[in-house]
């Protein structure tokens, strides 16, 4: 799966006097939150994918999982597909 991201880590920075809202930065703000919520899940995507790709590859052995479109493994798959921009 080669969907474009700027990888990892991102940091999120809390409120100040110069921005009223969180921000989610690499080299640069990338988005401004107005929850720390919203922002610490940003953050974390990078970590996130790299983990489903991890468990896609390791459950991909399991051919049953790849019957209910319901399964993790399905589940997996659409959340990758959703942040890659790739179709499993």
């Amino acid at each position: 799966m080669n969907g474009q991201h700027t990888p990892g880590p991102w940091n999120v920075s809390p409120p100040c006097e110069l921005s009223p809202r969180y921000s989610v930065h690499h080299n640069g703000p990338l988005v401004y939150c107005d929850r720390g919520e919203d922002a610490r899940l940003i953050a974390a995507a990078p970590e996130m994918l790299k983990a489903l790709q991890m468990v896609d590859r390791i459950w991909s052995n399991d051919q049953t999982a790849n019957l209910d479109p319901e399964s993790p493994l399905a589940i997996v798959r659409a959340a990758i597909a959703k942040a890659t921009g790739v179709q499993p």
